[in-house]
């Protein structure tokens, strides 16, 4: 028979694997329990984080672009005005300076109708907007605004003959352009020599995507003249992900 320390060995040994098991099982439990706080996180607080991150990223696949917008669309105007979006004012008072306001003005991702809405305020009232979400163009329809609306992905040339319009706007769309350089030709093609193009891009991806450059070398090729190349202006002054670190560039181009 086992002396009576052999005894006490054994029970030692069987009381420190039922304690590590003990240990182990509580340790998998709380790991179960983090991860599935972690899936099952609130919606609202995933979609506050994923809203202006998307924005940030400056995405330029058309398909997912749409579908944002189409889902944003709602409460688009809404978002906008908390985060003090400024830019369709300013580039409607810019293009007030050059462009009369009985011509006739393409908005160029006029969404729902922001600018727009900034252009009628100006007082111009002969205005077209195309926009690849259609959800959003519904709301613009509402506005009352604009004489034609259409559908369009703006990376593919524009359904306009040459020389339809007397000036073109386009605010806060370029950042989901891939190919500035020839979406600014395709504007050209559509508004009549002598005419204006007002455009507007975050201070970021202006220099990131060369756009001193593109200007410069589509008014070295005589495609337009650059009339002006605002200061960094503010863009989304009250977004957290903007604020004083992403402002806007504002730039106005006469057409050759």
């Amino acid at each position: 028979m086992p002396d009576e320390a052999s005894i006490h060995d054994l029970l030692d040994h069987l009381l420190i694997r039922l304690i590590n098991n003990v240990n182990h099982y509580h340790q998998e439990n709380m790991t179960d329990k983090s991860k599935h706080n972690k899936t099952e996180s609130p919606e609202t607080e995933t979609d506050e984080k994923e809203e202006p991150s998307w924005l940030a990223e400056g995405i330029t696949d058309s398909r997912e672009v749409a579908d944002y917008y189409d889902r944003w669309a709602t409460k688009y105007d809404e978002d906008l005005k908390e985060w003090d979006y400024r830019a369709p004012t300013y580039a409607a008072e810019l293009l007030r300076q050059y462009v009369s306001l009985s011509h006739a003005i393409l908005d160029a991702g006029c969404g729902t109708g922001l600018t727009g809405k900034a252009l009628k305020r100006a007082g111009y009232d002969n205005i077209s907007g195309i926009d690849l979400s259609s959800t959003s163009l519904n709301i613009a329809e509402q506005l009352n605004i604009y004489n034609c609306l259409l559908v369009h992905d703006i990376q593919q040339p524009l359904p306009f003959p040459e020389n339809n319009f007397d000036a073109l706007i386009c605010i806060g769309v370029l950042t989901y352009i891939e190919n500035s350089r020839s979406l600014f030709k395709e504007f050209c093609r559509v508004v009549r020599p002598g005419g204006y193009i007002v455009f507007s891009q975050r201070t970021d991806l202006f220099d990131d995507r060369r756009f001193s450059d593109i200007i410069a070398s589509l008014e070295e090729e005589r495609v337009w003249e650059k009339i002006n190349i605002s200061e960094p202006q503010p863009y989304l002054p009250h977004n957290k992900d903007f604020a004083d670190n992403v402002q806007a560039i504002f730039c106005i181009c006469k057409v050759f």
